[in-house]
């Protein structure tokens, strides 16, 4: 059962003692979001649907998963699925191309063609450590052209537009494309040129990935290219069958796939860009900080620069698509004074510290306070998944506002997680770490009476559905918000100095776009385009 908290900031916040005495000028409106959510695959999670698609989306869920789990007896073959025809058509394609021992890997395909799909196949473990089937995804699932075009290969698990009926119509689109499609790349010399589909595939060394045998590294792009194939085609098997189950309404699986791509791919940027400039609440802002954001969205951010100032590193990763920004409010910095520390802030680092291009944004601004000018050093940060890099990346921002004698304020993802586990950062150890040093840091969630208060800083709900390749990683759709395999950790953090700032008032969330928060919410949804919530906070200056 769904309950909504509606959070309206005024009437609460005011109602703090001596806090309450804090002029309006001091009080500084604080946001940090992680806005990334769904990259390819618009099943890979469960979401939150709600109305036309609400309840067959349950039930396909829960109808694939069976499949998996439970696959009727006996079990349907390779071959019974991906067709000696449709292999015939393929090697014919394969030769053409000039790749090498194709007979070779017809020896193999008749070894795949008698493995039962499931259990023979998809949960393979040796095409997995092997990369057979997740490296050629990789190049082709969603191929972003240098004309701005992207073109996605045909499968359940992308953006694909085109509508698939049965396997047969799968096979066609899926050779038009990999054998007769080209597409408009960059290569080596950053010269954009024409290629077909199979040029992009790359052979798979068993260098680095010990499990291939050498006979395998050596027809490894054939091969790869099969494999890739009949996964491909047991994904349109199994959930064509999961939407037809016996007995039950047909699911519209397709418009359901469709209308997610429009909210959440298609029109993400849109709805990111209406919560943050037309709520009236984030509308006060003074800071955003803003993690995992796309070279196209931060285009968009500049359209704003008329009210903010756009914060972007130097080492911004426009291909990665994995970028912390930072957005001022006009009205309280300086404009143009603003000095790029990003590079200050990793060269502080520890070595080998698991950051990327574009992870760290970090500026030295003067907020105007009043008639006050306060130096801070203010900054926003992606962690990396474990959340291992949290710890050194906020150390190393306070080791620049140390040396630079000014205060910090920072937004993070920090990926802390509330269980143990095996080389992810525990909350209590990251808050623990907060406190260290002459000058600990301070967070707006406020005091914890105990470990039970950290449920009411979980920023993310999410889990890995069945249709996906990682099923190791899969969880039951009836167990999704239960499961110590799915991801509710408190992630998101505002971060601040307390000999400068004091906390107005403890933060809030907002997982709705409307200053509002439901507990037990699957996200991303179609009305709110990120697996994480926003985190909105209110700090007093001391000037």
């Amino acid at each position: 059962v769904l309950s909504l908290t509606r959070q309206i900031t005024a009437a609460p916040l005011a109602a703090r003692g001596k806090m309450a005495e804090v002029p309006p000028q001091k009080v500084l409106n604080v946001l940090t979001w992680n806005v990334a959510a769904i990259n390819n695959n618009p099943f890979e999670y469960y979401l939150t649907l709600e109305g036309e698609y609400a309840e067959d989306y349950a039930r396909l869920m829960e109808s694939f998963q069976n499949l998996i789990e439970s696959p009727s007896q006996p079990e349907t073959t390779v071959g019974q699925v991906f067709t000696p025809a449709m292999w015939g058509r393929m090697k014919e394609a394969m030769t053409k191309c000039g790749w090498e021992r194709v007979d070779e890997v017809g020896a193999e395909w008749s070894k795949y063609a008698e493995k039962p799909i499931i259990t023979g196949f998809l949960k393979d473990k040796a095409l997995g450590s092997k990369r057979l089937a997740s490296m050629p995804d990789r190049f082709t699932n969603t191929i972003n052209c240098s004309d701005k075009s992207v073109v996605c290969r045909p499968t359940i698990i992308n953006n694909y537009k085109e509508k698939i009926v049965g396997v047969e119509d799968w096979f066609n689109q899926w050779y038009h494309f990999m054998f007769e499609q080209e597409v408009s790349v960059m290569n080596r010399s950053g010269q954009a040129e024409m290629k077909p589909v199979w040029k992009l595939l790359q052979p798979i060394k068993k260098a680095k990935y010990p499990d291939v045998t050498e006979e395998e590294e050596a027809m490894s792009l054939p091969l790869q290219t099969l494999c890739l194939a009949i996964f491909d085609a047991i994904l349109v098997h199994l959930i064509s069958a999961a939407a037809t189950p016996a007995g039950g309404k047909a699911i519209d699986w397709y418009g359901m796939k469709m209308k997610i791509c429009e909210q959440l791919v298609i029109n993400k940027q849109d709805r990111l860009l209406d919560i943050l400039f037309k709520n009236p609440e984030y509308q006060q802002a003074d800071i955003i900080f803003l993690q995992e954001v796309s070279g196209s969205c931060i285009e968009e951010l500049q359209g704003e620069s008329r009210f903010w100032e756009i914060l972007v590193p130097k080492d911004a990763d426009y291909v990665r698509d994995q970028n912390s920004v930072i957005l001022v409010s006009k009205r309280r910095v300086e404009e143009d004074q603003a000095e790029d520390a990003s590079a200050a802030v990793a060269a502080a680092l520890p070595e080998k510290t698991p950051v990327a291009a574009g992870d760290i944004c970090a500026f030295f601004v003067t907020l105007l306070i009043g008639r006050e000018k306060m130096p801070v050093l203010i900054s926003s940060f992606h962690g990396d998944t474990a959340g291992l890099a949290s710890t050194p990346v906020v150390n190393a921002v306070r080791q620049c506002a140390r040396e630079r004698k000014v205060p910090l304020l920072m937004g993070l993802d920090a990926n802390t997680h509330i269980h143990e586990g095996k080389n992810v950062k525990e909350i209590s150890e990251f808050l623990e770490d907060l406190k260290a040093g002459d000058e600990p840091i301070k967070h707006t969630w406020g005091e914890p009476k105990g470990a039970e208060d950290w449920q009411q800083w979980v920023t993310t709900c999410n889990a890995r559905s069945y249709l996906q390749p990682q099923l190791n990683k899969a969880v039951p759709y009836e167990q999704r918000q239960t499961s110590r395999a799915a991801d509710r950790n408190p992630k998101d953090y505002v971060l601040f100095s307390p000999s400068f700032f004091d906390l107005y008032a403890p933060a809030i969330r907002d997982n709705t776009g409307e200053t509002a928060f439901k507990e037990g919410l699957d996200l991303p949804t179609l009305d709110f385009p990120s697996d994480h919530a926003i985190v909105w906070s209110k700090l007093a200056a001391k000037v």
